[in-house]
């Protein structure tokens, strides 16, 4: 349960730091004053979306803290230890903090996580039940949830939603088979056509620059055959050529080595390069008779050449990115040769799906079928307490047909109600009032206390539309919720309801150094009555209406 809650700098509150215990605590004061700064400061922590709008103006940030201690079993440590997150004692610490800049952060035991993983863990701690929330209950989309949540069916539900998953995705992949199956003819017929022409093409990644150079070597064979005859002539073939010149060189030079050794080097080196020359003379000899000067040569290249600019244009592609292109409609080709046995495959795995969806979600619609008579009649019971005695309640299914599968199972569900004796059964957005649906929505809250382990729970307003005998006793139910080791905060106008509280709280604003100011304090026994005399009188308090006020807490104090 949440044990301590730090707010600040949130709208108008510069600080405000507030501890809890276990049982019922109401939370009153003037519309106004700030209860719902309260409540959204405590969504933050829960990862609700954040408004830069809530910072406190003149601050550059806003922070929320909260301390929870969960029961010993409770999920939230199995939910910590999956998520590999360290565990603060025996308790869980939550913070959130929003920027000006539009930048904020969130925590769990002062590691930072993403504000989806603070949310998940939020979900686990604390349940808000809103002032509209029984609006909600109008809409039959969210019936089948409440009842799943009371009938311990949300684990079969999940299995059956992985199981319409699994059978969604073959039966997806098997309608693109077929889809392919349909213009596989055509696109066979297109493929086998260009991968002939390619492959006869035989076009391989280099080809393209390696024709251009030996083109270039033909076209210009004349001159490269004067250049390198030339050379030689220089190099060996003429009068005074550079090899006779450095042999001639090196010849001298060894002779007189003998007087001199210091010649040697100079000698060894003009002897070497005499055979460098003598070899680079050998490399354009051959290069000279490597040369081809046939027009036809020539032709049958830019022939080549052509053909491979226009395969590159054709399929818009580099020269070098062919043969890959090839290998790409090869085993496409090859896909589609074997798509009739894909098809034989995935109609398997379709049946398979199916089969285990359909086992899976009928012993799901059982369990329904079980938890919907218990339901109504805890609700019916619930209701009685609420001065609605008479008032029948029944869950109506509507069930699918075999092959319209859903991953919410063969059924929706929609609950009825008569308010009045000998009136049928009709869906709550045709039959209950505003305060008929506040109590219908207690009692499910109250009966569902027991099916889910969110240790505290809070309900912001829910008892509108409701008044005298039905006030209290919907201040007994929230009571009563919270005996059961529960930690439970109301956030009410009624005083009636006020009065069940085992602590009350008020909130309001004053006025500080010229400024506004939130704050939330817990009320004694004199304060409490003052308040609750303040709710029943409005600004001027009577003695009758304190009388009245303490009227109030000793009948709540005789019920519990």
């Amino acid at each position: 349960m949440l044990r301590q809650l730090t707010i600040e700098h949130v709208a108008l509150i510069e600080r405000l730091e507030l501890e809890f215990g276990p049982g019922l605590s109401v939370i009153t004061g003037e519309t106004g004053a700030g209860k719902s700064i309260i409540l959204d400061s405590l969504g933050l922590i829960l990862g609700e979306r954040a408004d830069a709008g809530l910072i406190r103006t003149g601050s550059e940030r806003a922070m929320v803290s909260g301390y929870f201690i969960p029961p010993a079993q409770h999920p939230a440590w199995d939910w910590l230890q999956a998520q590999d997150l360290d565990r603060e004692d025996e308790g869980i610490y939550l913070r959130r903090v929003i920027s000006s800049k539009g930048r904020g952060k969130a925590y769990i035991n002062e590691t930072p996580v993403p504000v989806t993983t603070l949310a998940e863990l939020g979900a686990l701690l604390v349940d808000i039940h809103g002032q509209h929330d029984h609006q909600s209950l109008v809409h039959p989309r969210g019936h089948l949830d409440i009842l799943d949540a009371f009938g311990e069916q949300q684990p079969h539900a999940q299995q059956v939603k992985t199981l319409y998953r699994s059978w969604y995705e073959s039966h997806k992949a098997l309608e693109q088979l077929r889809e392919k199956g349909r213009d596989a003819a055509e696109r066979r017929a297109f493929l086998s056509f260009q991968l002939e022409e390619l492959e006869t093409a035989g076009v391989y990644p280099g080809e393209e620059q390696e024709l251009e150079h030996q083109r270039t070597r033909l076209a210009h064979a004349g001159r490269l055959a004067e250049a390198a005859q030339g050379a030689l002539q220089l190099l060996s073939e003429s009068e005074y050529a550079a090899i006779s010149t450095a042999g001639g060189a090196a010849n001298m030079l060894e002779s007189a080595m003998r007087m001199d050794p210091d010649l040697e080097a100079v000698a060894q080196a003009i002897r070497s390069a005499q055979y460098e020359l003598e070899d680079a003379a050998e490399r354009v000899r051959h290069y000279e008779n490597s040369l081809e000067t046939d027009p036809l040569a020539l032709q049958e290249l830019e022939e080549r050449l052509e053909v491979i600019k226009r395969l590159a244009r054709k399929h818009r592609r580099e020269p070098d990115e062919l043969e890959a292109l090839v290998a790409q409609w090869r085993e496409e080709l090859d896909a589609l040769d074997r798509l009739d046995e894909g098809e034989s495959t995935l109609l398997q795995a379709v049946a398979s799906a199916k089969k285990r969806y359909l086992q899976e979600a009928a012993q799901l619609s059982k369990g329904r079928r079980r938890a919907s008579d218990t339901l109504a009649r805890e609700v019916e019971k619930q209701l009685q307490d609420l001065y609605m005695s008479g008032t029948r309640f029944a869950v109506s299914f509507t069930p699918r047909q075999a092959e319209d599968l859903h991953s919410r199972g063969m059924e929706e569900a929609e609950f009825l109600v008569s308010a009045n004796p000998g009136e049928p059964l009709k869906p709550l957005r045709q039959v209950a009032s505003g305060g008929e649906l506040a109590r219908l929505m207690l009692a499910l809250k109250t009966v569902l206390a027991d099916a889910v382990t969110v240790p505290t729970l809070i309900f912001d307003e829910v008892d509108v539309g409701v008044g005298g005998r039905v006030a209290a006793a919907i201040g007994s139910k929230l009571e009563r919720v919270a005996a059961a080791n529960r930690q439970v905060f109301s956030i009410t106008h009624l005083p009636q309801v006020a009065a069940y509280g085992h602590v009350h709280y008020r909130v309001e604003k004053v006025m500080e150094k010229g400024r506004t100011h939130t704050q939330m304090v817990r009320l004694e026994a004199t304060a409490q009555v003052e308040e609750l005399a303040r709710m029943l009188a409005g600004d001027t308090i009577t003695d009758s209406a304190r009388e009245n006020a303490e009227a109030l807490l000793q009948a709540a104090r005789n019920k519990r």
